[in-house]
């Protein structure tokens, strides 16, 4: 798979689809998420993934100037149908979540996975790294692993 083949559900830079190119609704499939304290954290976590034989092209790595920069983007963007459909879709709950980690000075790597089977050699990949949250956005379900709330 391409880099190009991999669509990626957050970010709004040049390589990310535009806004009016996505779906309505927040609904990603096959990615998993590790939020982590800082530059260090997330550098780490991606080279533990990366040993564990993960590509490059399946590993994002969102700063937390990043995630805010782009949900203010993003958030500015909005067409009224859009607004319409993210108050009657989205979580506040996760938003709080990832907001606010990224308030607290968190990065966010996320991770291409094919299947609940990668998502699971990915969570061992990342055992030794100190991740505050794990989320597996599988095909079925989605599945959360709390180790620490943001502060905010």
């Amino acid at each position: 798979m391409a880099d190009t083949d991999i669509v990626w559900p957050v970010g709004t830079t040049d390589r990310d689809p535009a806004l009016s190119a996505r779906p309505m609704a927040f609904n990603p499939k096959g990615f998993l998420v590790a939020i982590l304290p800082g530059a260090e954290g997330a550098e780490q976590a991606a080279t533990a993934l990366r040993t564990a034989g993960f590509a490059d092209r399946k590993l994002r790595i969102f700063t937390n100037e990043q995630i805010l920069g782009d949900y203010a983007r993003y958030a500015a963007q909005q067409s009224v149908p859009r607004r319409l459909v993210a108050a009657l879709t989205d979580d506040q709950e996760t938003l709080d979540l990832y907001y606010g980690h990224a308030r607290d000075g968190c990065f966010a790597l996320w991770v291409h996975v094919a299947d609940d089977d990668e998502a699971d050699h990915a969570i061992r990949g990342l055992a030794s790294c100190a991740a505050l949250h794990i989320r597996h956005y599988g095909h079925r379900r989605q599945s959360d692993f709390y180790l620490q709330r943001p502060t905010l």
